[in-house]
């Protein structure tokens, strides 16, 4: 399948670049160590190709219905900022022949799928998984990336100007070489072809719900809830479970309290 074969490639590439990519993230954005040379051209995230740079959004703009108007707070500062223009640097092979294509096979399965009367087969959950997966990794690197910047609605401590947001977490200790360990785990899943051991780390609910919904906690979970298909996900980037109504209690829990706040 053509699938596979972009799938594939994708991997290659990153694998491949994975040191030179990784390289330029602690060049470029860990303090201490980043570089001051700001004419440093930015490089693809998944090939490390400095030429042809496309900017990249982290969701995909047909999941939130390309509104410009939508967007997300950051819980760190409470700083916000619109899905529209939350981007990383992808060269345009990547961005258009491979994470397009890969995003054209995601949208076909929702569409060709009814969930009254019909599933996924093990090979399009995989596929459902990867996809999900990429997305955590483009976060990563977006988290990396952003600077703690002052927020109306939070205090603002001008010593962490220069600080990425990614490394301002409580639940790793303020500490750089965590968030940079998070983004080489993120990075190697994406290498990782087999999702066997992850498909009841996935849970698909149906959705009558008209709008589009969204949360994300790194390196632990994302939910999507995706109107235009009538199709909700929750998937657990780093738990794996028995079976997955165990996982869908979990999300459920996860779910309740958000939607309740």
């Amino acid at each position: 399948m053509e699938i596979d074969i972009k799938l594939r490639n994708l991997r290659v590439k990153l694998r491949q670049n994975s040191k030179e990519i990784m390289d330029d993230v602690l060049e470029r954005h860990v303090p201490r160590i980043s570089s001051k040379d700001k004419s440093k051209k930015e490089i693809c995230v998944f090939c490390a190709n400095k030429d042809n740079l496309t900017k990249e959004h982290v969701l995909p703009k047909w999941t939130f219905e390309n509104c410009t108007k939508k967007s997300f707070v950051t819980d760190i500062n409470g700083s916000e900022q619109t899905y529209n223009k939350t981007t990383i640097p992808v060269c345009a092979n990547c961005n258009n022949n491979l994470l397009g294509s890969i995003e054209s096979y995601i949208i076909s399965i929702f569409n060709n799928t009814d969930l009254s009367t019909s599933f996924f087969n093990d090979e399009q959950l995989q596929n459902i998984i990867r996809w999900l997966e990429i997305i955590e990794y483009k976060f990563q690197l977006l988290e990396i990336r952003r600077k703690f910047i002052k927020s109306n609605s939070s205090q603002y401590i001008e010593y962490l100007r220069d600080i990425p947001v990614s490394i301002m977490r409580a639940n790793i200790d303020y500490s750089p070489s965590k968030a940079v360990t998070q983004i080489r785990t993120a990075q190697k899943k994406v290498t990782e072809k087999s999702k066997v051991s992850n498909q009841n780390s996935l849970v698909i609910f149906k959705t009558k719900n008209e709008s589009f919904y969204f949360f994300h906690h790194l390196n632990d979970f994302i939910f999507l809830e995706l109107p235009k298909f009538g199709i909700a996900l929750f998937y657990f980037y780093s738990r794996k479970f028995e079976n997955v109504e165990v996982a869908k209690d979990e999300a459920m829990k996860i779910i309740t309290e958000v939607y309740n706040s």
